[in-house]
């Protein structure tokens, strides 16, 4: 997943570069490079239809950053009929391409800015190429891989400015990009909405909790429990890990985190409330986040079978948040009680 930048037919100068924690874009004489008006956006309708998987796709991708600062003027939408996608024509176009048109690579941002001379300078137009060959239907919680909904997250991420980042991140240079719980799994990260705030900021003060049964050791993005069957007996005590984050601009407060055993494969399992075999009280701050080995004993009237090991974070709903669907994810462990 690449990003272009296009200088306005001159050199650039005084470019550089700022992070903030993990976040990180272009500068301009100690400026950022980034969008000093809303822009208008532009949906390609001869690859991005009126409905469907790419469609929902499209909109979760610039949902997840622009939600947090309404930063986007307009949402427009190209004739059915025009099927290019034209870079340097004053639109912002977002859309599908051949594979082979963006040198193999899952998708490829093209931002044209103008000339880095005295003071800031924004981004004049930013255009998004998405390879129409991945996959587009959401993940459920623990799948690895690059998916065509994490990558319209990943570049809009470069549409709005950023660029690339190590560790919990959806601008990680390569899959697998991590995913959270719920029906709509590709999402940012703490450290991609910190930024997001910084440069923009937050049009609303909440937090937002997100777990995930992945995590980044070293830098090297894997499930935290191995995707095998456990097997274990009734009344022992066990474990499982997952990662937790707050993507929110504020502390939680105290809310509830519990872990919850099913039958049931996801996303149906999630709503489920059942064989809830530990519960913990939590706080984080905002941007925090962290990884955490829960500890539980399985219940000695448990009925035998093969269990999705779930986690839920404020099923009582106490915790004002962002977004309310994305708390309960499962692991890519199961366990399986046979004794």
């Amino acid at each position: 997943m690449n990003t272009t930048r296009i200088a306005g037919f001159v050199a650039v100068l005084a470019l550089g570069s700022q992070e903030a924690q993990a976040a990180s874009w272009d500068t301009c004489n100690g400026s950022p490079v980034k969008w000093y008006s809303g822009p208008v956006v532009y949906r390609n309708r001869c690859s991005i239809p009126d409905t469907g998987n790419v469609n929902t796709a499209y909109w979760n991708g610039l949902r997840q950053w622009d939600d947090l600062s309404h930063l986007v003027a307009g949402f427009n939408v190209n004739p059915v009929t025009d099927c290019a996608l034209d870079h340097s024509d004053g639109q912002n176009e977002i859309g599908l391409c051949d594979r082979a048109a963006i040198d193999g690579n899952n998708g490829v941002t093209y931002s044209t800015v103008g000339v880095c001379f005295i003071g800031s300078n924004g981004i004049d137009e930013a255009d998004v190429c998405i390879a129409s060959d991945l996959d587009f239907t959401p993940r459920t919680g623990n799948a690895f891989g690059t998916s065509g909904r994490s990558t319209f997250v990943h570049e809009a991420g470069h549409f709005f400015g950023f660029k690339h980042e190590g560790g919990h991140s959806i601008l990680r240079t390569s899959p697998p990009h991590l995913v959270t719980g719920g029906y709509e799994s590709s999402t940012l990260w703490p450290t991609n909405a910190q930024g997001m705030r910084d440069l923009y900021g937050y049009s609303l003060t909440k937090p937002n909790l997100l777990p995930s049964a992945m995590g980044v050791v070293g830098d090297v993005a894997q499930t935290l429990d191995p995707a095998l069957t456990r097997t274990v007996c009734r009344n022992t005590a066990t474990s499982v890990k997952f990662y937790v984050g707050n993507m929110g601009n504020a502390a939680t407060g105290s809310y509830s985190m519990r872990v919850h055993l099913s039958p049931t494969a996801p996303p149906l399992g999630y709503s489920e409330s059942t064989n809830v075999v530990a519960t913990f009280n939590h706080s984080m701050a905002a941007f925090a986040e962290g990884t955490y080995t829960l500890g539980f004993t399985v219940p000695a009237g448990l009925p035998f079978n093969t269990y999705y090991v779930y986690v839920d974070l404020d099923p009582a709903g106490v915790v004002d948040e962002l977004r309310e669907n994305d708390n309960t994810t499962v692991s890519a462990m199961l366990l399986r009680v046979g004794c």
